[in-house]
């Protein structure tokens, strides 16, 4: 017994570092464990709760889609959920002017239901055909969950002034 008292009294510091190395150890283990091969929920987390009561089903789909092909300024329509965000991207046709396709989209809000529109983010694309009296245009807006409307970005051009 006077020995191993011997002995922790002289390596009092290695054993107490020894002790605190391995408890390190072991919760570094337990973490990088935890983190690699513990989680076994979605790539989205929890963003995506509740979006079984409010799934876009075919029917909304294809009514959309029907609405926006009936119109006589639209070319082509594509449509795309993912997650918790609507792509939309109208091609619209020769002489239609940006003003009237940004109406368009924000018209086309108005075939989703109000719990849509409260629970999904929409992202429009909108491409026009270039022709004798106008450029042409692609322009993305995005209407976000809490938003009143779509905003649109900035496709302007910088030019630079020759001096």
């Amino acid at each position: 017994m006077k020995k191993i008292k011997n002995l922790w009294v002289e390596n009092r510091v290695l054993f107490i570092l020894t002790l605190i190395v391995i408890v390190c150890f072991f919760v570094i283990f337990g973490v990088c464990i935890s983190c690699f091969f513990g989680s076994s929920k979605s790539s989205y987390g929890e963003r995506l709760e509740g979006i079984k009561e409010v799934n876009i089903t075919d029917d909304v789909k294809n009514n959309f889609l029907n609405s926006m092909k009936s119109d006589e300024l639209i070319n082509d329509v594509s449509f795309k959920v993912q997650g918790k965000i609507i792509y939309v991207t109208l091609n619209f046709k020769e002489g239609v002017t940006l003003v009237e396709a940004q109406s368009k989209a924000l018209a086309s809000l108005m075939n989703f239901e109000q719990k849509y529109q409260d629970f999904y983010d929409f992202h429009y694309t909108l491409k026009g055909e270039k022709s004798e009296s106008n450029e042409g245009f692609l322009i993305m807006g995005a209407k976000n969950v809490n938003g009143s409307g779509l905003v649109w970005n900035n496709n302007t051009e910088v030019k630079k002034d020759s001096e």
